[in-house]
């Protein structure tokens, strides 16, 4: 008996509802493979992202939560010096923040202002991921410089700047010293000055939002945040400020993308359920509609596991065509949302694809086939012959 001639004969009979019943599947497949592929990436970018930034370095940012300073808290001069006390601190960079605006080349801007003391600027600054792709950092001596972020640079003003290009920043001429290579984050879009010009643009002095400290190779980073965190709450009197080391913002991070892969991945399970309760009620339908020539299968001397196994065929095929096609359809659609995600959040992001996930997910979906498929395909099987071809 010719199981494979059998399924596809019946499959080609209702090929609009074996068409829609793999449609299910297809979809289900092709969710599952395009959020495992997107996740994963967005785990593998964050940490790639979290690398550059140093494992020596540790952000100390006002308020209890996130970097947002939205309680109008600050640091100042004494704070920062409180920093510099801590045993196992090597460099402080504290840095201030305020919106600005940019002009250059007959066109205007918004900008991400930074003020950091040059001097200290230039031992910090690659721990902080930022690196030089023309140019130079700001460095002691500097007053009326720019070093700026690599989206000002080439996406803002319609044309590329350059070292000893002039910019006019909240209608103050400055110098760019230096351009920043791509991070893919707020560092784009920023534009950092002497701390000196900083307080003149923008009328704030003493005011930081935050402070980078880095240690020695091979310290003890948590324990010297610890030591940091007491000082602080020591000298301020209040634990208004949050620290965060490359530990703990990989936790963070880990945290709020596994709460996401959960809920969407549920999602997606409730979808592939969906399908193998599609197969299955097509397998009933199926077997109603061939009763005759199951009786008839059992006149000519087929077996009970004969024609179990022309169903369970029929069922496994509807899945494993439904997985190798929500296969494919998935690796275009995470093909299509990498460029999207590079394009409007991160451009430093690559989507996961593990051939492994592919085989999985093409083999769960013929083994579920066949499961959904066993009940039908054994009440076809249990049919009297005499009752199935009177019908």
């Amino acid at each position: 008996m010719s199981y494979w001639r059998l399924a596809t004969a019946g499959l080609r009979h209702q090929w609009i509802r074996s068409f829609l019943t793999t449609l299910g599947i297809v979809i289900a497949v092709a969710a599952v493979f395009t959020l495992f592929s997107t996740i994963n990436g967005l785990k593998l970018t964050v940490m790639t992202e979290l690398s550059k930034v140093g494992a020596n370095k540790i952000i100390i940012a006002p308020g209890t939560t996130g970097m947002m300073n939205l309680g109008g808290v600050y640091f100042t001069e004494s704070d920062v010096k409180t920093v510099r006390r801590v045993p196992g601190v090597k460099d402080v960079l504290p840095i201030a923040i305020a919106s600005g605006s940019a002009e250059c080349c007959g066109k205007g801007a918004g900008i991400l202002l930074e003020g950091a003391d040059p001097g200290e600027f230039s031992k910090i600054y690659e721990s902080m991921g930022a690196y030089v792709e023309d140019g130079r950092p700001l460095r002691s001596g500097d007053k009326y410089t720019a070093l700026v972020g690599n989206s000002i640079a080439h996406d803002a003003f319609g044309k590329d700047l350059h070292a000893g290009t002039t910019i006019l920043i909240n209608g103050k001429r400055f110098k760019i010293v230096g351009i920043l290579k791509k991070t893919g984050g707020p560092m784009d879009s920023a534009v950092y000055v002497p701390i000196s010009a900083f307080e003149e643009l923008t009328g704030k002095s003493d005011k930081y939002c935050r402070i980078v400290a880095t240690t020695s190779t091979g310290a003890d980073i948590t324990r010297i945040a610890e030591r940091i965190k007491r000082a602080l709450k020591l000298h301020r009197g209040q634990e208004d400020f949050h620290i965060l080391t490359p530990e703990r913002m990989a936790n963070m991070a880990n945290q709020i993308i596994s709460i996401i892969e959960a809920l969407l991945v549920s999602i997606a399970a409730i979808a592939l359920i969906v399908g193998a309760v599609g197969i299955m009620n097509t397998m009933y339908m199926s077997v109603t509609e061939r009763t005759r020539e199951i009786g008839v299968m059992k006149a000519v001397g087929a077996t009970r596991g004969q024609i179990m196994t022309v169903f369970l065929v029929e069922a496994g095929l509807l899945g494993l065509i439904g997985g190798v096609v929500g296969t494919l359809l998935g690796l275009g659609i995470t093909s299509v949302a990498e460029k999207v995600l590079q394009a409007m959040v991160l451009d430093t992001y690559r989507a996961s694809y593990n051939p492994f996930v592919a085989i999985s997910l093409i083999a769960f979906s013929a083994v579920m086939g066949i499961i959904s498929g066993y009940l039908p395909a054994k009440e076809g099987a249990n049919k009297d012959p005499i009752e199935a071809i009177r019908q």
